[in-house]
């Protein structure tokens, strides 16, 4: 492995370690992660397209785009780690896991930057409010920002991942 693909490994391992993410079933990155993986992800992309036929650059920016919840830029990149030869054992799996996630996270209809701003709202409406246990301050979010059309499919996919009330959105959904 090349200098630079390893200072650029490090940049995501330490933005992973930031993170506090899991390795299923992610959550946006921890703020303080965010540079790390934007800084990985801009040096994999100028590294890879330097050297395309490098599977090691499109397996970590893969895995640089999975932490910023990019699925299908995840989903592509590893497919391109496999067709150029790079394939392990686990690969099929995670493959079957990132589509289960473009799926999941599709249904939610929300971008990754959507996610964090009402993550943020929540966080600020829930230091001065206690939680009543509903969805008031999630639907006042979406109420601001998003269609009318989407609001009823994205309450419903807030509820498929465990949000009941706002402070479980807070902890089910954004930041689990």
């Amino acid at each position: 492995m090349s200098k630079i693909l390893k200072d650029l490994q490090e940049i995501l391992l330490q933005g992973q370690k930031l993170s506090m993410q899991g390795s299923l079933d992610r959550r946006m990155p921890d703020k303080k992660s965010v540079p790390f993986f934007i800084g990985a992800r801009k040096g994999l992309k100028e590294y890879v397209t330097l050297n395309p036929t490098d599977s090691t650059g499109w397996r970590l920016l893969s895995k640089v785009e999975e932490s910023l919840l990019n699925y299908p830029e995840a989903l592509s990149s590893l497919q391109k780690t496999i067709e150029l030869g790079g394939r392990d054992k686990k690969d099929l799996k995670k493959i079957a896991l990132l589509k289960e996630c473009l799926t999941s996270w599709g249904e939610l209809e929300l971008t990754p930057e959507q996610l964090d701003s009402l993550g943020d709202y929540l966080e600020d409406k829930l230091k001065d409010y206690e939680c009543n246990h509903t969805l008031s301050f999630t639907k006042e979010w979406i109420d601001e920002n998003m269609l009318e059309s989407k609001k009823t499919r994205i309450v419903k996919a807030i509820n498929g991942k465990g949000g009941f009330c706002d402070c479980e959105v807070l902890a089910n959904v954004i930041r689990d």
